[in-house]
């Protein structure tokens, strides 16, 4: 069987047009594939129609953020030489002139990429409005309102645009935020302190995992899925990890009465709603589909999982450690039992991105709890000497488990 030339103009329409169609939702993208099944060989068209569309978007994209960033820094060190009237006229005029130019490249001209990555410096220019127009009126521009706006404003925009990249700084300026807001609910730095603020990320990420659980069972929110699911392990594998240090227990106060329990209001509010949440989304996914009658595959196991993560986070805030080994040794094995069940959900659903995460993981809490047991006790030649050849050694290892693992994967089906 033998592939048509890329010149010719009917497949290229074709896969032109069924892209538009699955970008608008009309169509998904096992729809997509299977309008170009009856052509010739079209597994290689779609694949490299495919590998254009991301060198595209990811050329865009990269555009967009050195762009934006250079008007940011631009009017960051030049704000003040500008009349108030000038700064105000550029704010009101000309973000909302690359949202339009965004627009019309992406559905008017049909530019889907291209226009995305507009729409993307537009999100980014309208953030740094709100922080110019409040340095305009001599308020804060380190206040957490600012960056709660900023989230809002492009949250709509994500599921307007269907866009992953919008989408992704949607969510990174949520988890932004909650950091400007812990700075302002603690007046002052300490170690249970730090112990809080982590464990309400480990809430919080139970919070994203279990939307993405919600979303994916329906037509037109399965697009974001992926993102969600990424941060929501990335949040929580993070929040966990630095609870597996030891230095923040170290603190004779945390060990004999744990953590200040003297936070604002806000700061409850959101560590309970946050697991509430999870814990509805997930008890709701679970009805969906036992009324649907579809198989639950990982979801239990899931489940479980994110009870765990939650029980973990309530207990290090409300339980004293006595000691400052403890809580270590729990995050520590905590961490390593979630590394083995994201490999093994990645193998079971066909996710590699699963894999890598829990490969990145595992590799980053071994050097660093390597250096943090080993760095008094050995010569620090001698410990870089071992962390190198632990490192050579770990990758090899790591590299023919996962290539091994992937081969099966593809044995069985594609993966994600």
């Amino acid at each position: 069987m033998t592939s048509r030339p890329d010149s010719d103009p009917f497949v290229e329409r074709l896969l032109d047009e069924t892209r538009l169609w699955q970008d608008r939702g009309i169509i998904t993208a096992e729809q997509a594939a299977a309008i170009a099944a009856g052509y010739d060989d079209p597994a290689n068209l779609v694949l490299d129609e495919e590998r254009r569309s991301r060198l595209v978007s990811v050329l865009a994209i990269l555009g967009s953020l050195l762009v934006g960033l250079g008007i940011i820094l631009f009017f960051a060190a030049n704000w003040d030489q500008f009349p108030r009237v000038l700064r105000l006229a550029f704010i009101m005029v000309g973000i909302p002139t690359v949202y339009g130019t965004g627009y019309w490249l992406r559905y008017e001209k049909g530019y889907l990429r291209v226009g995305t990555a507009v729409l993307l410096l537009a999100a980014m220019l309208y953030g740094t409005g709100i922080h110019l127009i409040a340095q305009v009126y001599n308020f804060p521009v380190n206040d957490p309102k600012l960056f709660t706006l900023w989230f809002l404003g492009v949250l709509p925009l994500a599921y307007l645009t269907r866009s992953h990249a919008i989408l992704i700084l949607a969510n990174g300026l949520f988890l932004f935020s909650i950091s400007f807001w812990l700075a302002q609910w603690f007046d002052e730095p300490g170690e249970g302190k730090a112990i809080f603020s982590f464990a309400l990320y480990m809430s919080v990420g139970p919070l994203l995992y279990g939307l993405a659980k919600l979303q994916a069972l329906f037509e037109i929110t399965r697009p974001y899925v992926a993102v969600y699911e990424v941060m929501a392990i990335a949040t929580t594998f993070a929040a966990i990890y630095f609870l597996g240090f030891r230095f923040p227990y170290e603190s004779a106060t945390y060990r004999e009465s744990g953590v200040d329990l003297d936070a604002t209001t806000g700061l409850w509010v959101l560590f309970y709603a946050a697991g509430t949440v999870a814990v509805i989304a997930i008890i709701a996914t679970a009805a969906i589909q036992f009324r649907r009658r579809a198989p639950l595959t990982t979801l239990p196991y899931e489940s479980a999982t994110m009870l765990i993560v939650l029980s973990s986070a309530y207990v290090v805030v409300f339980v004293a450690s006595g000691n400052d080994v403890l809580y270590p040794v729990l995050f520590n094995a905590l961490l390593l039992a979630e590394i083995v069940g994201l490999v093994f959900a990645g193998y079971f659903l066909r996710r590699e991105t699963f894999i890598n995460l829990a490969i990145a993981f595992f590799g980053v809490a071994i050097v660093t709890r390597y250096f943090e047991l080993s760095w008094g006790l050995l010569d620090s030649s001698l410990v870089f000497v071992v962390a190198g050849l632990m490192l050579l050694g770990g990758g090899f290892l790591i590299e023919r488990g996962r290539n091994r693992m992937f081969n099966r994967m593809d044995a069985h089906g594609d993966v994600a």
